[in-house]
């Protein structure tokens, strides 16, 4: 990272930063993790949730709001042959997918279900889920905070560059950020 821009060498994409966001140690990602209690699904087992927590693994890179440390951006990279196989899903599929394992991790508050976007940004195609809203509960603090998770995904040849999006109603990413956050992705 270097000038507010941070560069993924690996697919050739720059990612130009507003003021607004910095550079989030690897460590804060984990934190919000552990610190989030997760819900009791009783459709999995308790080794099952547990193992939901331990498959969420490090992303290549995470912002956060300077002042606030929220809202919190996690950046991932794929293959996108890992997300498709040999089937002919297309990106916004490949959002919709990751949406229907959001459930078992996060307790949706949304009165129904959640559809996803198509995004187009500098030539890149890809997708964007709408708000799904669920409660962070604090484990260290004891308290909850109505938040909302977007999945942005873009295909870039043969990769898939996903975003995973997190802010709360006192900490919100609101939709001038957004849209300049997603046309400071270029190649």
């Amino acid at each position: 990272m270097s000038n507010n821009r941070i560069e993924i060498d690996q697919i050739g994409i720059g990612i130009e930063l507003s003021d607004k966001f910095t550079l989030a140690d690897k460590s804060d990602f984990r934190n919000f993790i552990n610190d989030y209690e997760f819900p009791k699904n009783l459709e999995l087992s308790k080794k099952d949730r547990e193992g939901f927590k331990n498959e969420l693994f490090e992303p290549i890179f995470t912002l956060s709001d300077k002042e606030n440390a929220r809202p919190i951006i996690a950046c991932y990279l794929f293959n996108v042959n890992d997300l498709k196989g040999n089937t002919n899903l297309n990106i916004r599929s490949i959002t919709k997918y990751e949406l229907m394992w959001a459930e078992y991790i996060l307790e949706s508050k949304n009165n129904r279900r959640v559809n996803v976007i198509r995004v187009v940004t500098n030539g890149i195609n890809g997708s964007i889920s709408e708000n799904y809203w669920f409660v962070y509960k604090s484990k260290s603090s004891n308290s909850e905070k109505l938040s909302r998770l977007r999945i942005m995904n873009l295909e870039i040849n043969d990769y898939v560059l996903t975003f995973y999006i997190i802010d709360d109603e006192q900490n919100d990413l609101n939709e001038t950020e957004l849209k300049k956050f997603i046309s400071g992705i270029k190649n």
